[in-house]
């Protein structure tokens, strides 16, 4: 009864188990590549509440927020991607806006490798950068929220960033001087 009965040959195996290996890799390329697209994402949500934030605060609270974005950070010893900062009293551009001492410039910072970068209009020469800290020699991109609703950059009239893990994947996000709309685009930057 046992005679006519054969098992899997040592060939039929190895196939079995080549043919799972490369299933597996192309599942682990799929499910890292997910994984950046959903820190990406988080990223743009985290930058994207963080506008709002500031827009809400300057109109509740009758004072300035800006919002300093850091692009391209080489790693995480750079510093921050961009901070929240509340001036201490409306900024009508002529002399240094004084920041509110009982509420220093936070610090934001995304997860992982994802980073700020290639942002459209010029960037400040530190427009930003001595309201935030000392140490910020780079060139940032400030974006100033009033108090009475609008916005304005430094460098220029309107403008957008990308939110980023090595160029791939990207979201775009814009944000529109004369309504202070926050839009969300996933493309290429």
């Amino acid at each position: 009864m046992w005679r006519d009965e054969r098992g899997f040959t040592l060939p039929e195996l190895l196939v079995v188990i080549a043919i799972l290996g490369i299933l597996l890799a192309i599942a682990i390329v799929v499910w890292l590549g997910l994984l950046e697209s959903r820190r990406v994402e988080a990223a743009t949500n985290q930058l994207k509440a963080d506008l709002r934030l500031a827009h809400t605060s300057a109109t509740n609270q009758l004072t300035d927020w800006r919002v300093v974005l850091v692009p391209d950070r080489a790693d995480e010893d750079e510093g921050p991607d961009y901070y929240l900062v509340k001036l201490l009293a409306p900024y009508p551009g002529t002399s240094p806006p004084a920041v509110d001492p009982a509420t220093p410039a936070k610090p934001r910072t995304f997860p992982a490798n994802v980073k700020v970068m290639n942002i459209s209009g010029s960037l400040d020469t530190g427009a930003g950068g001595w309201a935030v800290s000392p140490t910020v020699v780079r060139q940032t991109r400030t974006v100033e929220f009033n108090t009475d609703g609008t916005m304005r950059f430094y460098g220029g009239v309107s403008g957008s960033t990308c939110v980023t893990v090595d160029t791939v994947p990207e979201n775009r996000v814009t944000i529109l001087a004369a309504t202070s709309r926050v839009k969300v685009k996933a493309d290429t930057c």
